[in-house]
């Protein structure tokens, strides 16, 4: 480990570097704290000894300069001084000073402060090494998150779609869908899972996993016919039914989700809707007039035998549909005020003229721009479409 030495006086600075020597150190000596700023800007030294009283720049200003350099492996610093008033000791570690010893220094209290610090600074870059680490493991669960999104809009004649997904960490809880079911029907979905990070972004993915549309006997979103075996689409309210058999909270650590899952058929503009304790979808007709779709249902895992039910409308051409999880309306400003489903409603009733991309585009932004600072306090999700 390299120590810089910042000491005027050369007979201690030589004794200095001698007993960091014995103790198998390499350490590196400057004249003052001006050549000692040099040195450490120009090399890395994880442990600085640094003497209070020197000329051209004092051991106080050299500490500050190392504190305010911004490097990113932590520095410790150890000042010799023959300063013992409180307030003085005070001064130095408010400046930034990890620990002192006295002048003239004894090299067994040397030893022992150094040792310490050595301690300090490894543990230190062993937290940082794990830290890396989980960071680069986060990296890879976010793109792996992000891979089960929609990569591409279904190609289905008369509906078009959009969507934003924009975590507030490293992993989301949120996830959402949009595919093809069967020949000529749309299902969407967007789940919002309780808390954040790793344990809300497992479930999350299982989620997406358990709504994978390719049709099969094992597909949740079909069902076999008994009579003959063929593969029907399950009703809304049947999925929302089987998740929460299977997905009762105290198997899934406590957690437990809330989802709006549709079922749209284009040719008719008939629409299957179920909730699980969801914000409601909102329908925006080409009037420019919002709606909320109040399909009510409690939130998936709390009540394992609960009887989901489907709420059956009749769009018209024109009309926009807009799902989202309650990080939209629930995401706070600087004065703790939400953006509110009256602000949505009325957003989203005034972008009704503008393109879909548009205003699904302007609504993430007015969302970001709410939030203080523009740091989301929730997931946000949205999941937009428009039938011609």
């Amino acid at each position: 480990m390299n120590v810089l030495i910042a000491e005027d006086e050369s007979a201690t600075r030589m004794r200095l570097q001698r007993n960091l020597e014995k103790l198998g150190f390499q350490a590196t000596a400057a004249e003052n704290g001006a050549e000692a700023w040099k040195l450490f800007q120009e090399g890395e030294f994880p442990l600085v000894l640094t003497d209070w009283m020197m000329p051209e720049m004092d051991g106080l200003e050299l500490v500050r300069k190392i504190r305010a350099s911004g490097q990113q492996q932590y520095t410790y610093i150890i000042m010799l001084t023959s300063k013992s008033e409180k307030s003085e000791l005070v001064e130095g570690m408010e400046a930034g000073a990890d620990d002192f010893v006295s002048k003239p220094f004894d090299r067994n209290e040397l030893r022992v402060r150094v040792r310490a610090g050595q301690r300090i600074i490894e543990l230190e870059q062993a937290l940082s090494l794990q830290n890396q680490r989980m960071k680069t493991d986060l990296d890879a669960a976010a793109e792996l998150q992000s891979s089960l999104l929609p990569s591409r809009a279904p190609d289905v004649a008369g509906v078009s779609f959009c969507w934003a997904f924009r975590p507030c960490d490293e992993l989301a809880g949120d996830i959402l869908g949009v595919f093809k079911l069967g020949d000529n029907r749309i299902g969407f979905y967007v789940a919002d899972v309780s808390g954040h990070g790793v344990a809300a972004s497992l479930l999350s993915v299982s989620i997406s996993r358990m709504m994978d549309p390719t049709p099969s006997p094992s597909s949740l979103l079909y069902e076999t016919a008994p009579d003959n075996g063929e593969l029907n689409i399950r009703p809304a309210c049947e999925v929302l039914r089987e998740l929460n058999r299977r997905f009762q909270i105290e198997e899934c650590g406590g957690k437990f989700f809330s989802m709006a899952y549709g079922i749209l058929d284009p040719s008719t503009r008939k629409l299957q809707l179920a909730s699980a304790g969801h914000p409601p979808v909102i329908r925006v007709s080409k009037d420019q007039v919002a709606v909320a779709l109040e399909a009510e249902g409690m939130l998936i895992g709390v009540i394992d035998d609960y009887e989901f039910e489907d709420c059956e409308v009749q769009l018209n051409p024109g009309d926009r549909l807009v799902a989202y999880s309650d990080g939209v309306v629930e995401q706070l400003d600087a004065n703790d005020e939400e953006f509110s489903e009256k602000r949505l409603n009325e957003q989203l009733a005034d972008t009704r003229k503008i393109s879909l991309e548009e205003a699904i585009e302007k609504l993430e932004s007015s969302v970001v721009a709410w939030s203080h600072e523009g740091h989301l306090n929730d997931d946000l999700s949205i999941l937009a479409m428009d039938l011609t």
